[in-house]
């Protein structure tokens, strides 16, 4: 089906969060047989203003395993495997696979990672004692970090598409699970798409356009990601904190997103990924730019989305956002706005315990303290186990001074409103 997507100078205000279940005619869903069509409309709103457009067919995907040695005294296994992929084998890449020696079918993380990085710091308990496998790649085989995304293998091999690099490198992880269907030790119920920072964002864009993705895990995605456009502010609240916005992202990260995107927000250069400044280095990439209009709003309020939809599009598979308190820059108070938006689908689909969140004290990091937060929550989404860990942190923001303690005692955010009137349908009913 084909919809109609206005310009940005068309589009009318929506100061609130906008409806997920508005259809495309005005109209809204009003039982939870129609979220599907409305899962398609808003996965191409998303296409259209946001990540851009994926190949329709990405050729077949081959693995071979060209390196493999046993580690943790003989516990895992650990292998590199060579991916190709495309319709015509031209984009070729490498996975790092550590996977726990058992005998039958395992869990799987596929994370997308950052150069020169390598291995969670949690990687012993979440392998040989909890039982998941891990498969991780260098985002960068796949589209470059400097500006030259549109140049990369992966935009060459496709170049019809519309895409930026966030959805480039989402790309990449469903190459991984289709490898995984090639195994005869990975469990293809049980994937989970993960990543840091820019990286959550990735592993955010991946589980809505694969459902084989079973659940996701953002870590301290931020703007784009678990964040909110249109509500910025740190741990004590709305408008505490200096974040990221969609205008700064735009300026320093246009070639991350499709065109469209770069119409939203502060800008003070006009770049796309079209046209976006190539660095030689990452000290003349940051010098290209100025943050003078961070944490400043402008026209966000004309998207006709914001993230509680991407959040809402994994519905009814699992989720789990995870953040450090600390980590302002990734807008701490807008990730519990966009959650609490999103729960309403949850709730609607019937999977209120699906849409998990989880804090932390620290900054902007992927700690063994997130990643042990994911597995537990995978754990009871997988196998029905419970931790004694509190999975799902309400940790909520308020004034500057109050002592959370204190607020955690006295509110239960699942019942409370957040920047929106709207409303589950079925509690309309």
């Amino acid at each position: 089906m084909e919809y109609y997507f206005r310009k940005k100078d068309d589009l009318p205000s929506i100061p609130e969060l906008p409806d997920p279940f508005e259809k495309p005619d005005g109209s809204r869903v009003m039982v939870p047989e129609e979220w599907p069509a409305q899962r398609e409309y808003l996965k191409e709103m998303l296409a259209h203003y946001l990540y851009g457009h994926m190949p329709k067919d990405s050729g077949v995907t081959k693995g071979e395993v060209v390196f493999s040695r046993p580690v943790y005294n003989g516990k895992a296994v650990a292998e590199t495997i060579k991916l190709t992929a495309g319709r015509k084998g031209e984009v070729v890449f490498y996975a790092d696979l550590i996977r726990p020696v058992k005998e039958g079918k395992v869990p799987v993380f596929t994370w997308n990672q950052f150069t020169g990085t390598h291995g969670s710091p949690a990687e012993e308990e979440i392998v040989c004692r909890r039982g998941y496998a891990i498969m991780e790649f260098d985002k960068e085989q796949l589209a470059p970090d400097n500006g030259d995304a549109i140049n990369g293998v992966v935009a060459k091999a496709f170049p019809e598409c519309d895409w930026g690099a966030i959805a480039m490198w989402a790309w990449g992880h469903s190459r991984l699970v289709d490898y995984l269907f090639t195994t005869d030790w990975a469990d293809t119920d049980k994937i989970i798409a993960t990543g840091h920072s820019r990286g959550g964002k990735v592993a955010l864009c991946a589980a809505i356009y694969d459902e084989r993705i079973a659940l996701c895990a953002p870590n301290g995605s931020g703007c784009g990601g678990a964040g909110c456009f249109r509500f910025l502010g740190g741990r004590y609240g709305e408008g505490i904190g200096l974040c990221e916005t969609a205008g700064s992202i735009n300026d320093m990260l246009g070639y991350w997103w499709t065109d469209a995107f770069g119409e939203f927000g502060a800008r003070q250069k006009r770049y796309t990924r079209s046209n976006f400044p190539v660095a030689k280095n990452q000290m003349e990439f940051m010098a290209n730019f100025s943050l003078d209009k961070l944490g400043t709003l402008q026209d966000e309020d004309r998207l006709p989305f914001d993230m509680h939809f991407a959040k809402a599009l994994i519905a009814p598979r699992a989720l789990i956002t995870t953040d450090g308190l600390g980590d302002v820059w990734a807008n701490t108070f807008g990730t519990q706005v966009t959650w609490r938006a999103a729960q309403e689908v949850f709730d609607f689909l019937g999977v209120p315990e699906k849409n998990a969140l989880h804090f932390r004290e620290g900054k902007h990091e992927f700690q063994a303290a997130d990643w042990i937060a994911i597995v537990d929550f995978c754990d009871e989404m997988f196998f029905g186990k419970t931790s004694a860990n509190n999975i799902v942190s309400f940790r909520p923001v308020q004034q500057a001074g109050t002592p959370m303690d204190v607020m955690m005692e006295r509110m239960d955010w699942r019942k409370t409103e957040l920047h929106y009137t709207w409303s589950n349908p079925l509690e309309d009913m």
